[in-house]
């Protein structure tokens, strides 16, 4: 081991991989990994009825209060970070995440305020946490989504990193829904559109298949799940194929996310329009569409290049035709006197 590697190794086990694991909105349950979980307390304390996530609603100015149950399902005593987070989606996918905990924190995450920054949760046992939402009184209206984080404060174990040792950590989040009182604004947009197939290089090459990326936006105040109609039609309208997504994404407000849909019936040589239209639950919606050929190129050039070997074989043989009239024509004549 170099000396390098061995003054940065103790400094990288400081690092953290965080693995947030948020709660879905359909599943009753808490966010949990197996050995701790994150959730809202339930609704009222003598209650055993679990609250999936928290769903909050209040004006600009406002605070609310509300308990967040950290779990250990563990033989030993485990010690949590605990902190805000702000939620957004991946730019490929549009998967939920959570800012880690050394990220600024900008919106509903840095709205949370906890009394303790860490807590320690006996073997097997649960703790309550209490937990204010101030929200800013220039807080914009709709949704602003975000979780409560239990970052587990051991590190688990090491992975390798450009032959480095990174320390892992693991943490598990609830999400929290807060809704902004004020004006509704839902509006998504689509654009980017492409289409990639597999058509190769010949006409005979590739099955007809691609797939059309897009990216989707988030441009109102509401978070939204769209559903994407993708159609392909050919040269004349004819269609090619049409693919009716479910929900592709959770879209938070301001966040975009790039998505992808299998598509087939793509020909040889054609002139392809991929059409997306997106619809959402609250009636809006947006479409756009591109146009592009898809030409086998190599059999093109193969093609023009033998017209143009046709075109030049049948120019030269008129050429020396040519010529040959020529030298017959302008050919000294013979004149033959006739004897007396």
């Amino acid at each position: 081991m170099t000396l390098a590697k061995r003054l940065v190794r103790p400094l990288l086990a400081l690092l953290v991989l965080v693995v947030a694991t948020a709660v879905l909105p359909a599943p009753a349950h808490a966010a949990d990994n197996g050995a701790w979980s994150v959730s809202p307390t339930p609704a009222d304390e003598s209650s055993p009825t679990p609250r999936s996530y928290f769903v909050l609603e209040g004006a600009p100015g406002a605070t609310l209060t509300d308990k967040v149950r950290i779990r250990n399902f563990t033989k030993n005593a485990l010690t949590f970070s605990i902190y805000g987070a702000d939620g957004y989606n991946t730019e490929e996918g549009g998967f939920f995440a959570l800012r880690s905990l050394e990220h600024p924190q900008n919106d509903v995450g840095a709205w949370v305020k906890l009394p303790v920054q860490q807590v320690k949760v006996a073997r097997r046992t649960q703790v309550d946490v209490p937990i204010t939402i101030q929200i800013p009184p220039n807080a914009t209206p709709g949704d602003h989504v975000g979780g409560i984080v239990a970052l587990n404060g051991a590190v688990e174990g090491t992975t390798e990193s450009g032959g480095i040792d990174v320390g892992i950590k693991r943490a598990v989040a609830a999400r929290l829904y807060l809704r902004v009182s004020g004006p509704a604004t839902p509006a998504v947009k689509v654009s980017d559109i492409r289409l990639d197939h597999d058509r190769g290089i010949f006409p005979w090459s590739g099955q007809g298949k691609g797939t059309v990326s897009y990216t989707v936006e988030n441009t109102g105040n509401l978070r939204l799940s769209p559903t994407a109609v993708i159609s392909l039609s050919g040269l004349g309208g004819r269609e090619l194929d049409k693919v009716e997504t479910a929900a592709v994404v959770d879209l938070l407000p301001g966040q975009t996310a790039k998505l992808k849909q299998k598509v087939d019936g793509i020909a040889p040589l054609d002139r392809v329009t991929v059409d997306v239209a997106l619809t959402t639950p609250v009636g809006i919606g947006d479409a756009d569409a591109v146009t592009q050929w898809v030409v086998p190129w190599i059999a093109v050039i193969a093609v023009l290049l033998a017209l143009a070997a046709g075109a030049w074989w049948w120019w030269r043989r008129r050429v020396a035709r040519k010529r040959a009239f020529e030298a017959v024509a302008s050919a000294p004549k013979l004149t033959i006197a006739a004897g007396r």
